[in-house]
Parts: structure tokens; sequence; C-alpha cells
């Protein structure tokens, strides 16, 4: 990954970006999990705690391939909450309308094709990195 130990803001900055990248590939093994079972992810929506930054948004749509699509509530749990009350209080029919009826897109976040080939190599990386554990511990 080219992480060293020093402790610059350069160096704590790549750490960072590392470890989101690693989440990100995490999430795209979910995704390509879902695939072969038949279930096909167009976007994942992402709200709250460090998924609020644009950066954090654009580095998750690039490391699992999938577009990332923001939410215009600044509070996505008491926005859930208020779903489940409107369905609860039969304001809504289901949670699929209520979500419709509750929710607005702020913005999309598209995998960037000039960074997949790095992300590709990246991603099988870490799929060796975790079969190699897997033997470790075996």
């Amino acid at each position: 990954a080219g992480l060293g130990m020093e402790r610059d803001l350069d160096n704590l900055m790549a750490l960072y970006v590392a470890g989101l990248c690693g989440i990100g590939y995490g999430l795209r093994q979910i995704i390509d999990a879902q695939k072969a079972c038949g279930i096909h992810s167009e976007h994942i929506v992402i709200s709250g705690g460090a998924g609020q930054h644009p950066l954090v948004r654009q580095l998750l749509a690039d490391a699992c391939g999938v577009s990332v699509v923001s939410t215009e509530s600044s509070e996505p749990v008491l926005l859930g909450s208020a779903i489940l009350g409107a369905v609860a209080g039969q304001i809504a029919p289901s949670l699929p309308e209520a979500m419709k009826q509750f929710t607005r897109v702020d913005k999309t976040y598209r995998c960037v094709a000039q960074y997949s080939a790095d992300h590709q190599r990246r991603y099988e990386a870490y799929k060796t990195l975790q079969h190699t554990a897997r033997l470790i511990r075996e």
C-alpha cells in the first residue's frame, strides 16, 4: 500500500485514504456476492458520519465501482424513524413508498474511469491479503 510508520500529515492522509479504500473494497465484495445471487445494485446510498464528506463519497464510488448517492437529509437516522412512523401510522402504504415520498437525492458520485485500473489492482491485492490472512489462521 506504500504506507510507512511516519507520523507526518502526508502519511496520515495516505493512511486515511487507504482505510477508506479498504472499506470500499469490502463493499465491492458485498456487491459482487449479491450479484452472484442475482441481486444487482445500481447505486449505494450514503448518509451521516464520514459519508457526509464529498471526498469520502467519491473514494467509495471509485473503490466499489458503483455510483454513490447522497441524500438531502442532514439527519438520516431521524428521517428513517419518520419513514417507519409514516408506515406504522398508515400515512404511507409501504417502506419503499415512504422512502420515495420522504427522501431526496442530493448528488450522485460516479466512479471515475481513469482510476478503475488502479482500483482493480488494489482490489485484487485486498482479496489476496484476505485469503492469506485466512490461511494463517487455519
